[in-house]
C-alpha cells in the first residue's frame, strides 16, 4: 500500500512540475523597500547641473575663441596654431562631456558637428589658409551657439 501511494504521489508531482515551472516564469517577487531596482527606465536620464555647468563654461570659452578667429585681423601663424589647438581641445572635451551627460541624439550630434568643424579649422590653420580657417570657425560657431542654447 505504501509503495502504491508513493508511485501515485510521484506521478502527480511529475504532472504538476511543468505547470509550476510556468507559474515560476511569470511570478514576480514583491518589491522590498530596501532593494534597488535593476530595471532601467526607457527615458533618458536628466542631465545634472554640474555637467551642464561644465559644458556651458567650455562652450562659452570656445564661442569667444571662434568669434575672435572669425573676425580677427591678420595675426601670425603661431597665434593661429595656438588658437586652433585650444579650440580643438575644448571641442573634444565638450563632445566627451555632452556624450557622457545625456543620451539625447540632437545635442550629441551637434557636439560631433562642432568637433568636426573645429578639427577642420585646425587643419586649415596649420596649412596657413586663413580664408578656409575663418569659414570653418563660422560653421563651428553656429554649432556652438546651438549647444549653448541647449544647455542654457
Amino acid at each position: 500500500m505504501f509503495r502504491r501511494s508513493l508511485i501515485v504521489l510521484m506521478a502527480l508531482a511529475i504532472l504538476l512540475v511543468p505547470a509550476a515551472a510556468d507559474a515560476r516564469i511569470n511570478f514576480k517577487f514583491p518589491k522590498m523597500p530596501w532593494s534597488k531596482s535593476k530595471v532601467q527606465s526607457s527615458k533618458p536620464a536628466k542631465v545634472q547641473a554640474r555637467d551642464l555647468a561644465r559644458i556651458e563654461r567650455d562652450v562659452q570659452r570656445l564661442e569667444s575663441l571662434l568669434a575672435g578667429v572669425k573676425t580677427s585681423a591678420n595675426i601670425s601663424d603661431k597665434s593661429w596654431k595656438s588658437v586652433a589647438n585650444e579650440a580643438d581641445m575644448l571641442a573634444t572635451r565638450i563632445y566627451a562631456n555632452v556624450k557622457s551627460a545625456t543620451a539625447e541624439k540632437d545635442p550629441v550630434r551637434t557636439a560631433d558637428q562642432l568637433r568636426n568643424h573645429v578639427q577642420n579649422m585646425k587643419k586649415e590653420a596649420y596649412k596657413g589658409d586663413v580664408r578656409k580657417t575663418r569659414r570653418h570657425a563660422a560653421r563651428a560657431l553656429g554649432a556652438a551657439t546651438r549647444l549653448d542654447e541647449w544647455d542654457g
